[in-house]
């Protein structure tokens, strides 16, 4: 929550909070079957994801169905925010942002989020965007295969909290990156959950704004490429990184990381990155912005594909992540507000 004070801000964050002794306590849990990986899941949504798929190609449409099958299959209710926009180069488009809920009716949602889009380039019709971002979106899925049984058996039904899996659409720019041709299926998904009153397990009268609802977006960006670093971007969400620098530091003392480059960096990023989390931050959504800094030497060249991938790394990240989502799922017993709060 927050907390107002005489000088501004005083940020206290409840319910994700990594003690002191969370390395002994927590051991036990790491090895749990539910958090066990599935390559064999992982490697076969990568494959279907890691086509060209530009807004409007049949690849876009292929995994575009892709993911709302996928979700289905997982145990989410599938939604496809479909909309028609025009954009420079090739005029109107229709573009598709795919979520995935459980516990849709819940009082606050975790959302998890990646743009499953690639980049447009007219001499390089087969770019694939594998860290751009294939290699996100298959960690989304993966994450949701991993904890599927949790998902299903222990955490549905709950009225507290609910899961979002958003696969945007339309992130990447057509021709250059501007406020304007950019993040289209953000800023579509944002302008609707904002104008949506929606009722609640707890909730009485017109209901809350369904952007509202979000507790945290987490949104994750140009993974896949060897030795990644991530840092913390928002003041905000800094005890959530913390807790995955923590978890990194769990899983790599009891063996279950591969080699020595540290992933997650406890310190500042020290700059702001562009993504689709923008729309969100101005409509005050606390975020999480997991995006590798620097960015991959393959970026946006015809290299970033799946021959330039570093296994261990995603290995590595899957691990990791999805110990956090576990943890924060698990752990909420109150609601987490890290909105800022103006006196």
């Amino acid at each position: 929550m927050m907390v107002k004070g005489s000088f501004g801000y005083i940020l206290i964050i409840v319910g994700l909070i990594v003690v002191v002794d969370y390395a002994r306590s927590q051991q036990a849990n790491l090895h749990t079957t539910q958090l066990a990986d599935d390559e064999v899941h992982f490697n076969k949504s990568l494959e279907a994801i890691l086509v060209p798929r530009v807004v409007g190609s049949r690849g876009h449409q292929q995994v575009r169905n892709y993911l709302v099958t996928s979700l289905k299959a997982l145990g989410f209710q599938a939604e496809v925010d479909e909309f028609k926009q025009s954009v420079p180069i090739f005029g109107e488009l229709t573009f598709a942002n795919v979520i995935g809920y459980i516990n849709p009716q819940a009082q606050n949602f975790l959302a998890l989020a990646c743009h499953y889009d690639s980049k447009y380039f007219a001499e390089d019709p087969g770019f694939v965007g594998a860290t751009d971002s294939a290699v996100p979106c298959a960690i989304l899925l993966n994450t949701a295969k991993t904890l599927n049984n949790y998902l299903l058996q222990q955490f549905r039904n709950r009225n507290d909290l609910g899961l979002m899996l958003i696969f945007f659409d339309g992130e990447e720019a057509f021709r250059d990156w501007t406020s304007t041709d950019s993040v289209y299926g953000s800023r579509h998904l944002v302008t609707k959950l904002a104008q949506t009153r929606s009722p609640t397990a707890t909730s009485k009268g017109p209901g809350t704004r369904r952007i509202d609802r979000i507790e945290v977006l987490v949104l994750l960006d140009l993974i896949g490429a060897r030795n990644p670093t991530f840092s913390s971007f928002f003041e905000n969400t800094d005890g959530l990184h913390s807790s995955l620098v923590q978890i990194e530091q769990t899983l790599r003392a009891s063996g279950q990381l591969e080699g020595n480059n540290k992933m997650f960096l406890n310190r500042p990023a020290g700059g702001f990155t562009d993504d689709d989390h923008r729309p969100f931050l101005e409509e005050n959504v606390p975020v999480l912005h997991l995006i590798a800094t620097p960015f991959p030497a393959n970026w946006h060249t015809p290299n970033d594909n799946a021959a330039n991938l570093h296994w261990p790394s995603i290995r590595n990240f899957n691990r990791i992540f999805r110990n956090f989502v576990y943890e924060y799922l698990r752990r909420h017993s109150v609601p987490i507000d890290l909105r800022f709060h103006r006196r």
